[in-house]
């Protein structure tokens, strides 16, 4: 394996990737929020529109098996969005603890990701607590009471991404930023639900404290569970001035 890859060896990526990447012996907490419509309008950039209901999601989550790169940890939070008619989520952001994870998330997908230097998932009984902790700061903390098991099926939904880099000045975004949807294909392993408490702890860097958090409505935790990554669709390209505001989330900001 050479510093620039042969024809065989690109082919060899190909058939390996083209279905996308495959996360599996998931451990996860998911909790669901209600916030206000106000907070998401805040955040959305154009062209995505407010949902019919002002909704969030977090999870914590422990990847113990990837096809990509090592075991990994990684937390997330969403806000309720559509699309043209689709609804699905917005991802604010997806700390993770492995910089291939990174790298394949934010230029792959799009994904918001930044390295965080503690991300896990700790049962103890009933107990399940979920916490993601970058440059000192908590700022996910995820305290969940498990009550009994859930057997229902459980959809998927798609996140919507904003796909875009920092361009070569550093003070706006690149050409040809885009939209990008998402579909992950979810077998779920063991599921029990429970309540919950959130809280988005104050950071310069990650200010999530901003999405008020008025009520968890519910808490999920799984093991066993697999998580199929599809390739992305881009949805439409924006213009890179209507959404200079928006990608900053991805950077820290040390101003």
């Amino acid at each position: 394996m050479g510093i620039v890859k042969t024809k065989e060896e690109l082919a060899m990526r190909a058939k390996k990737f083209t279905e996308g990447y495959t996360l599996s012996e998931v451990t996860m907490v998911n909790l669901m929020f209600s916030t206000t419509m106000e907070a998401i309008e805040n955040v959305l950039p154009p062209p995505l529109e407010l949902p019919s209901a002002p909704l969030g999601s977090v999870y914590v989550a422990e990847f113990h098996k990837s096809s990509f790169c090592p075991p990994y940890n990684e937390a997330a939070i969403f806000v309720s969005c559509e699309y043209k008619g689709i609804s699905g989520s917005y991802c604010l952001s997806m700390p993770v603890t492995n910089d291939i994870a990174m790298i394949g998330g934010r230029e792959i997908y799009g994904y918001p990701k930044k390295i965080a230097e503690q991300i896990e998932v700790t049962r103890n009984g009933d107990r399940v607590t979920g916490m993601c902790v970058r440059r000192g700061v908590p700022i996910i903390e995820i305290d969940a009471t498990i009550t009994e098991p859930f057997e229902d099926e459980i959809g998927s939904s798609p996140h919507f991404l904003l796909k875009t880099f920092a361009n070569e000045k550093g003070l706006g975004p690149d050409i040809n930023p885009r939209i990008v949807k998402q579909l992950n294909h979810v077998k779920w392993g063991t599921k029990e639900v429970g309540k919950a408490t959130l809280s988005f702890g104050k950071s310069t860097h990650d200010p999530f404290h901003e999405i008020p958090i008025e009520q968890v409505l519910m808490a999920l935790y799984t093991e066993g569970t697999e998580i199929q990554m599809p390739p992305g669709e881009i949805l439409v390209e924006v213009n890179p001035k209507d959404i200079e505001p928006y990608i900053w989330i991805k950077y820290d900001w040390d101003i």
